[in-house]
Order: C-alpha cells, then sequence, then structure tokens
C-alpha cells in the first residue's frame, strides 16, 4: 500500500485537503461523502512519484492518470461499459467548467476501483482502459 495525498482541486477549503489517506476505507468514505457535491476534480498524488486525477460527479466521473512531476504520457480511463454514450459532463476546478466527453466518462463504481487500485498498488487498475490523451 502506498500513502496519497487528497487535494480538493476546486474547494481549497475542504478540510480534508492534504491528508495523507492509507486506507481503503478512508478513501472510499472521502470519496463517497463527495459524489453529491458540484461535479468537480480531485487529486490523488501518490507517495510513488504518479496521481491520478479524479472527477467527481454523483453516478459518474472521470479519471486520469499520469506522474507527478507533470512528464508523459497522460492516460484517460474509459469504461468497459459506458455510462453516456454523447455529450460530456462538466467538472470544476478552480471555479473553471473543465468538459469531459461521454467517451472519458466512468461509473462512479469504476472510479471507485481505480483510486482504491491506485492506493492500494500505486499503479492503474486494469479494471477500465486507459489511452492516451
Amino acid at each position: 500500500m502506498i500513502v496519497v495525498r487528497y487535494k480538493n482541486q476546486q474547494n481549497e477549503s475542504d478540510p480534508m485537503n492534504d491528508i495523507a489517506i492509507t486506507s481503503k476505507k478512508e478513501l472510499s468514505d472521502l470519496l463517497r461523502a463527495r459524489r453529491h457535491n458540484t461535479p468537480f476534480l480531485a487529486r490523488l498524488s501518490g507517495d510513488n512519484g504518479f496521481e491520478i486525477m479524479l472527477g467527481i460527479a454523483g453516478q459518474v466521473g472521470c479519471a486520469q492518470h499520469s506522474r507527478s512531476d507533470g512528464s508523459l504520457p497522460y492516460l484517460m480511463a474509459h469504461s468497459t461499459n459506458p455510462p453516456m454514450t454523447n455529450g460530456d459532463v462538466e467538472f470544476l476546478t478552480a471555479d473553471t467548467p473543465t468538459p469531459v466527453p461521454a467517451a472519458e466518462i466512468i461509473s462512479f463504481e469504476e472510479l471507485e476501483q481505480v483510486a482504491l487500485h491506485f492506493l492500494e498498488t500505486g499503479e492503474r487498475s486494469s479494471s477500465v482502459l486507459w489511452e492516451p490523451l
């Protein structure tokens, strides 16, 4: 298990910002508690040099895997059973809407699996497909 730090990219006053997360229950509880907020982006930074950017929007979300130093590749999760076929979902970051197309939207359950797998292994989850941006 690695240690990840949570950062809400929309709400700087989120009381969980910069907390070190070391248990699956703690991460799952955090994600579930925020799924009914206005859609927003959050970052999970691992102590292994990688991070996952999560878009959280109720029953759906998105996930991007990358190196923490910003170098390529940036990989976007794609669902094996897409919850949307057209349109997009706008996620807020610093009060700026970021539209994510339907092809890159995953279910909340997949989002949670991706996040928990990252915490457990530091790696990308094979429960979704990963495509370069």
